[in-house]
């Protein structure tokens, strides 16, 4: 897609995690070197990692000027205040132990009350929990009762822990995605589960964020909004109806972020698998790396199955794609080898970071590493390497290294 879209008007929930963790002021690098010499900071090792522990009582000075990751959410909301127009909506929910609307879906002219409303998000206390499927049924809610058909509707979620339902978060992304309801998901710090947020964001339609600084949420925040006003093409779907006896193995998005989409099993195998690309923005090519596993037939031509484009359920093009069945496989292109190997090693890569057993997620870790080699990733093989070599030592399998390594094999798929 080519050519600029005229700006929309967004209809947008943000979803603010305000447990506790949030609340921990964060010092920067002169308040750590204040912290050093005070002897409030000692070094110490957990797991054979060297970590940094506060001791004895935190200068008052060093209260009053660090920021949390919630005086950051703050931060971004008066941001986007100021960048709503009349025709915005924006409703703003926060969650811990339970979720609260804390501005029902009001509109960007009415800005003195949200204002208002978002100086009440710090002296908040809704537990130390992190109940997020409460929070994005109530942000879905409010998008439903908002929606006019001339919005962009969009969820936004911040969160750095770890929730107690997530098959009711997933449940509630695959409502969201058959109402066209896109979720981005940012994950804040080394402690959340990025396999649930990157889950979210893949299935909605949404995009899948990772922020190792709280300094970096009003940027990111404010990048969201502008290219959800951007976008070219709303809510697209893809629907693949493979012909009789042929099964879909796999469905992964290539670009603009690498994503396993689909992978059915049994009869759903050969049912039609819909998947959420979202929003989709102009100039921004789309990438999808589709697998199949087709029985035996004779040399000729192979239907192999139908695909279905559709935005916000009005059809935009259908296409077949065909094979033709020869005695000698004829060798694949450099593009399709290319991203058949990238797809190997994230999926290398996501297995070696959900395995129990830290020999398994060693020799996962490595495998995804030679292949990450393979294709010239020599940063990323280096990353890996060093995290099996901390499986193996014992280390547990989370942290920020882990999910830098997840979040950077989500930009393998710009294959040359």
């Amino acid at each position: 897609m080519t050519g600029a879209a005229p700006s929309r008007p967004v209809n947008w929930a943000l979803v603010a995690d305000v447990s506790r963790s949030m609340r921990i002021p964060i010092v920067d690098e002169t308040q750590f070197r204040s912290l050093l010499r005070t002897g409030s900071a000692q070094e110490m090792l957990v797991d054979g990692v060297p970590v940094w522990q506060l001791s004895g009582s935190v200068p008052q000075e060093v209260r009053d000027t660090a920021s949390s990751a919630l005086d950051y959410v703050v931060r971004a909301l008066h941001t986007i205040v100021e960048r709503l127009d009349h025709h915005d909506r924006l409703a703003l929910v926060v969650f811990a132990d339970h979720a609260l609307l804390l501005i029902p879906g009001m509109v960007g002219a009415d800005r003195v009350t949200l204002v208002r409303a978002i100086e009440r998000l710090p002296g908040l206390n809704l537990g130390d929990g992190t109940n997020l499927a409460d929070g994005i049924a109530l942000a879905l809610n409010q998008i439903r009762a908002n929606r006019d058909g001339r919005c962009a509707d969009r969820i936004i979620l911040l969160t750095d822990g770890f929730t107690r339902d997530s098959a009711a978060c997933l449940a509630l992304a695959d409502q969201a995605a058959d109402e066209h309801i896109a979720i981005t998901t940012i994950g804040l710090g080394g402690e959340f589960q990025d396999d649930l947020l990157t889950a979210i964001a893949d299935r909605s339609g949404g995009h899948a964020l990772f922020l190792k600084r709280v300094s970096a949420i009003p940027r990111a925040v404010s990048a969201e909004l502008e290219t959800v006003r951007a976008a070219a093409v709303s809510a697209v779907t893809i629907a693949i109806a493979p012909q009789r006896g042929v099964q879909l193995r796999r469905v992964t998005r290539m670009r603009p972020a690498l994503a396993l989409l689909a992978e059915p099993t049994g009869a759903a195998a050969m049912d039609v698998t819909q998947v959420s690309l979202g929003d989709l923005a102009a100039g921004t090519p789309v990438t999808l790396l589709l697998e199949f596993l087709v029985p035996a037939a004779n040399p000729g031509p192979l239907w192999i199955a139908g695909v279905a484009a559709r935005s916000s359920g009005a059809r935009l093009a259908d296409t077949d794609i065909r094979a033709a069945v020869t005695h000698h496989a004829p060798p694949l292109s450099h593009d399709v080898r290319a991203a058949a190997a990238r797809s190997m090693a994230a999926r290398l890569m996501r297995r070696a970071t959900t395995a129990s057993d830290p020999a398994e997620a060693a020799r996962l870790m490595r495998a995804a590493a030679a292949r990450f080699d393979d294709f010239g990733e020599q940063a990323l093989a280096a990353a890996a390497r060093e995290q099996a070599s901390a499986f193996e030592h014992g280390a547990r399998i989370a942290g920020i290294a882990t999910r830098e390594l997840t979040y950077a094999t989500r930009r393998l798929g710009e294959v040359s």
